[in-house]
């Protein structure tokens, strides 16, 4: 953890391990039942738990996996979210300092089986893939390039962003992980010299205190030296988003900063709608599964039309993405939208289109 930095977003947690007792506060009598039966069949040792009101397992050295996979398959989600835990190594009582360190099953079972999503993080094993983002008008003509995560696994291959988001979403890793995607973003659109804007993707469920956990994304902007004007802030899952208030002091911050924002999948659902009004992104970016077809779809084409109409209306911005076809790219054209993206155009690549 680099000094100034969040200790929520820029530590990595190490996976369980060590020989220990793991206390668990299962929520009903009947979940303790169960599990202090499973854990006797598989031959894991009881302890008591009478002064902790707990289902104590005394856990030998290097059997967290076995035991994160038996809770897995005991519990339901529902018990496994609800039921608390925390591992003593040195086998002490849990007390009032050791609170803080209590978690749900849920994570316990995700950071068992997410050792190797801990190891890139700590060792980076990240890059970025360049997707542009072109004017419509002109559709060679590159306005931006949106900032792709991959991951990089020990044999070289690619791993996907849902996949590590899955399990980070799960094992209470979204913190670093948003966090290492953001500054790579910077830091790689920087050496590999990225033309126009530079589109960011981050979470805003990351994000506690903005002053705070956003403190290393401005570093690494002054670090690479990038112009804050030239870099815009893309809220991704829009439709998942719980607390409209947080996100709009998390994009004030940005703004306040210098940075522009941006909203994805318009159009998907109600959430992303609702938002326009008091948050006023500088850019929208309409759902792919809207924009697919379009040309032949009346439906489609009506909702697109109100939306550009709105978007302009309010002073926004509209990309649309996911265009794989010419007669969609030429009915967007047609009906106003300011920059298009998508496979029919340019694939993400490891390097940005370099213009003159």
């Amino acid at each position: 953890m680099n000094q100034g930095d969040c200790p929520r977003c820029g530590r990595v947690p190490e996976a369980p391990s060590g020989a220990g007792r793991l206390f668990i506060w299962p929520p009903l009598g009947h979940t303790a039942g169960k599990l202090r039966s499973a854990l006797r069949d598989h031959g894991f040792e009881l302890g008591d738990g009478a002064e902790a009101d707990a289902v104590v397992v005394l856990v030998p050295a290097a059997t967290h996996g076995l035991l994160s996979n038996l809770l897995h398959e005991v519990l339901t989600r529902a018990e496994a979210r609800d039921s608390r835990v925390l591992f003593m190594a040195d086998g002490a009582v849990p007390g009032l300092a050791d609170m803080g360190r209590v978690d749900r099953v849920e994570t316990y079972v995700a950071r068992g089986q997410s050792g190797w999503l801990l190891a890139l993080m700590r060792e980076q094993r990240v890059k970025t893939l360049f997707q542009p983002i072109f004017h419509a008008a002109e559709p060679t003509r590159v306005f931006a390039h949106e900032c792709l995560l991959r991951g990089v696994d020990e044999s070289g291959a690619d791993i996907p962003p849902g996949i590590m988001f899955d399990i980070a979403g799960r094992a209470d890793l979204i913190f670093p992980l948003d966090r290492l995607a953001r500054t790579t973003a910077v830091a790689n659109a920087a050496a590999a010299r990225a033309a126009g804007h530079i589109f960011i993707n981050f979470t805003p469920a990351a994000v506690y205190d903005p002053a705070n956990c956003l403190r290393t994304t401005l570093a690494a902007v002054e670090a690479a030296g990038v112009s804050r004007d030239r870099v815009v802030f893309e809220v991704i899952e829009t439709e998942r988003i719980g607390d409209a208030h947080h996100l709009a002091r998390v994009l004030a911050f940005y703004r306040d900063a210098g940075f522009q924002v941006a909203l994805d999948d318009l159009g998907g659902g109600f959430a992303g709608l609702g938002l326009l009004p008091s948050l006023r992104p500088d850019f929208v970016k309409l759902d792919r599964a809207m924009v697919d077809g379009v040309h032949a779809d009346r439906v489609k084409a009506i909702i697109i039309e109100r939306l550009v109409q709105m978007a302009h209306d309010l002073g926004i911005r509209v990309i649309a993405e996911g265009i794989e076809s010419e007669a969609d790219l030429a009915w967007l054209q047609r009906h106003a939208v300011d920059y298009v993206q998508g496979f029919l155009l340019a694939r993400p690549a490891p390097a940005p289109i370099l213009t003159d």
